[in-house]
Formats: C-alpha cells, sequence, structure tokens
C-alpha cells in the first residue's frame, strides 16, 4: 500500500466529518510506524494494514464512525505498549474503547489452541462493530501473506477454514444488515485458503521427493 491510500482515507475522513477517525488515524501513523518497529512483512508501515481495515468497510457502505475509529485502533491495545483500554475510552468514547477490546488478544493464552480462539470469536459475536472489524481484519491479512513464512501461511489458512468461515456465517444470522459484507469476505478468503493449502502440498511433496533423493546418494 503507497501512502496515496492513507492520503486517500484521510480526504474521505475529513469529507465525512469523521473527526474522531481523523484523531485515530494520526495517532496510530505516530504509534504504529517503522520508526518505532512497527511494519509488515514487505517492510511497509504497520498503520497501512489499519487503513485497509477502515477503507474496505468504507467502501461496503459502514458510515459508523465509532466502527470506522475502532477499526483504525483495533490492534493499539494488543500491540502498543502504554496504550490501554481507559485511554482509548478517555479519547474516543466507551463504545469505541469496548469494540477495540473484544477483538484484543489477552496476553498469557494461546490462541493457537482452536479451543481459546473460538472463545475469542465468540466475545466478538457479541458485537456488530466488532465483527465488522474482525472480518476487514481477516480478510486483509490473509490477502498479504506473500511474504510470510510457509508455516504461518498454512497456520492462519487452517484458522480461517476451521474458525473464521464459521465465524462469519454466525455474524451473518446475527447481523443481517451486513450480511452482504460478512459473505463477500468469506468468498474472498476462501480462494486464499485453497491456494496456501495447495501450495503447502506441493512443497511438501518436493521436500519428500528431495529425502528420498538424498537417502538414496
Amino acid at each position: 500500500m503507497s501512502e496515496s491510500r492513507v492520503l486517500h482515507l484521510e480526504k474521505t475522513l475529513t469529507w465525512m466529518g469523521f473527526e474522531d477517525s481523523i484523531r485515530a488515524l494520526d495517532w496510530m501513523k505516530q504509534e504504529m510506524c517503522t520508526d518505532k518497529g512497527f511494519s509488515r512483512h514487505n517492510g511497509s508501515h504497520y498503520y497501512h494494514h489499519l487503513v485497509a481495515v477502515a477503507q474496505d468497510l468504507l467502501d461496503f457502505g459502514v458510515k459508523d464512525q465509532e466502527i470506522i475509529t475502532a477499526s483504525l485502533l483495533h490492534d493499539s491495545i494488543e500491540d502498543v505498549e502504554g496504550i490501554t483500554y481507559l485511554m482509548i475510552k478517555d479519547k474516543f468514547g466507551q463504545r469505541v474503547a469496548d469494540m477495540v477490546q473484544r477483538v484484543t488478544k489477552l496476553k498469557g493464552i494461546d490462541y493457537k489452541n482452536p479451543e481459546n480462539f473460538i472463545a475469542y470469536l465468540k466475545i466478538i459475536l457479541e458485537d456488530m462493530g466488532s465483527c465488522l472489524i474482525k472480518a476487514s481484519d481477516r480478510k486483509h491479512n490473509i490477502g498479504t501473506l506473500l511474504d510470510a513464512t510457509p508455516e504461518k501461511k498454512m497456520r492462519q489458512a487452517l484458522e480461517t477454514e476451521t474458525c473464521i468461515i464459521p465465524f462469519l456465517k454466525e455474524a451473518r444470522n446475527l447481523y443481517p444488515r451486513y450480511a452482504g459484507y460478512f459473505f463477500s469476505v468469506k468468498t474472498t478468503v476462501e480462494p486464499h485458503i485453497w491456494e496456501i493449502k495447495e501450495h503447502y502440498a506441493e512443497v511438501e511433496k518436493l521436500n519428500k521427493i528431495i529425502q528420498e533423493l538424498q537417502q538414496r546418494d
């Protein structure tokens, strides 16, 4: 993502009068940038991910300023030392803080354990805005795994297939107003799942052949 997309979002938020969202974006540009050690797999500023999540929701027609603001802050409590629920509540209000808290993974819990991850998703399902943010977050994450390790790609694919797809189905039933969005995320992530699994299987097959050849030598 180039900075032009960041500028586009800033202009959109200004046109919509979303002052809190602009403040949230400015804050994350300061806190979640490469200068402070926050970068994506490709080396870009981490806040580009936050911009993509918010922009996708806006593109689909989500015009709730608090949801957009929370989407820009959704990784802040989890990843930025010193940012807390109370700080976000003070700056942006309780609803925004609650949404960010719901999508925050707590320290000390192994979310690679499916039971823990499913319990985490159940908490998110209690709130429509949190569901929208999580759906957009996973949509962007799984679509930008090009530079990730094969192990991370496969883990994301399996987690998405076994946990996120059912989560999206449940969200569609709970929040019919945005059923179309949840369905669009499902149809977007599924091809990535299939591609990752097929590629991983091919790599495993090649590695097995190489090992067999080495043993013969």
